[in-house]
């Protein structure tokens, strides 16, 4: 597991957002609890097992390898200057950042197993 001194962390949570619900996209929220091997509390795409429903009904106990998801906020910005008027929680996010840059968060299901061969 990583340690509080591994982490080289850059950047600014923007908003927060999660939904029981499946739906595409999430209501922001003032605060949002993340749990360790769930995801979101209280998120429908929370859990150990896969939870997206067509994924779900064939395979239930594939592992869940998106328990949290993050988008830049920059993204929402290149879309805008395109015509797209996208905002936090719209994709279904559940943490929109800023300037993030991370040496040690990685995208994929084992980052943390990742960082300890290493």
């Amino acid at each position: 597991m990583l340690q509080a001194h591994d982490l080289s962390l850059e950047g600014t949570v923007v908003a927060v957002a999660a939904d029981r619900g499946h739906h595409f996209s999430k209501p922001t929220l003032d605060r949002i609890v993340l749990v360790e091997g769930h995801g979101v509390e209280g998120d429908a795409h929370a859990g150990a097992f896969v939870r997206h429903r067509y994924l779900a009904r064939r395979q239930p106990r594939l592992p869940n390898l998106r328990q949290v998801h993050l988008i830049p906020s920059e993204l929402l910005a290149s879309l805008l200057e395109i015509g797209f008027e996208v905002g936090a929680g719209d994709l279904g996010e559940n943490i929109t950042t800023a300037a993030w840059t991370s040496s040690a968060c990685r995208s994929g299901p084992s980052s943390n197993s990742d960082r300890r061969r290493s």
